[in-house]
């Protein structure tokens, strides 16, 4: 299975991945709402390659699970000001072990995920809606950087 995600994300980047990404996201955290029984530190690496409308990221983190998670996102901005922006993302992650009992699981342990995103400089932060039992919904938050 994790051949296979890793084979459709590869395959959903090819294009982008031969110019090499524009910019890097560090996740530092996240806070469920409504429980404190996950992981609230998670960090990890993004590469994100820069489209005319859109962006696409490719990345790992240590997820609300305690476990390493990959996932390959889109986000598109719908609105603009001059230091961020507001839009959706959405997008596939692996979750080893706990995706077969999410609500969003989609094949195996891979999940949908999306939400609102918004950037202000160098922040990003990121409201996932939840449906879980034990938790109504998810922000992430991180800091972006322009590759060298």
């Amino acid at each position: 299975m994790k051949r296979l995600f890793l084979a459709l994300c590869f395959c959903c980047f090819a294009s982008a991945t031969q110019a090499g990404p524009d910019s890097y996201a560090l996740l530092l955290g996240s806070k469920h709402l409504g429980s404190s029984e996950f992981n609230e530190v998670n960090p990890g690496l993004f590469a994100t390659w820069e489209r005319k409308r859109s962006a696409l990221s490719l990345g790992a983190y240590l997820n609300s699970h305690k476990r390493l998670s990959i996932s390959a996102t889109s986000y598109r901005p719908l609105a603009r000001w001059r230091t961020g922006t507001a839009g959706l993302f959405g997008g596939i992650a692996l979750y080893p072990e706990n995706g077969r009992s999410l609500k969003t699981r989609l094949v195996g342990d891979v999940i949908f995920l999306g939400g609102v995103q918004i950037t202000q400089g160098a922040f990003f932060a990121q409201i996932v809606p939840l449906t879980d039992r034990d938790s109504k919904g998810l922000l992430a938050f991180g800091l972006t950087f322009k590759a060298p």
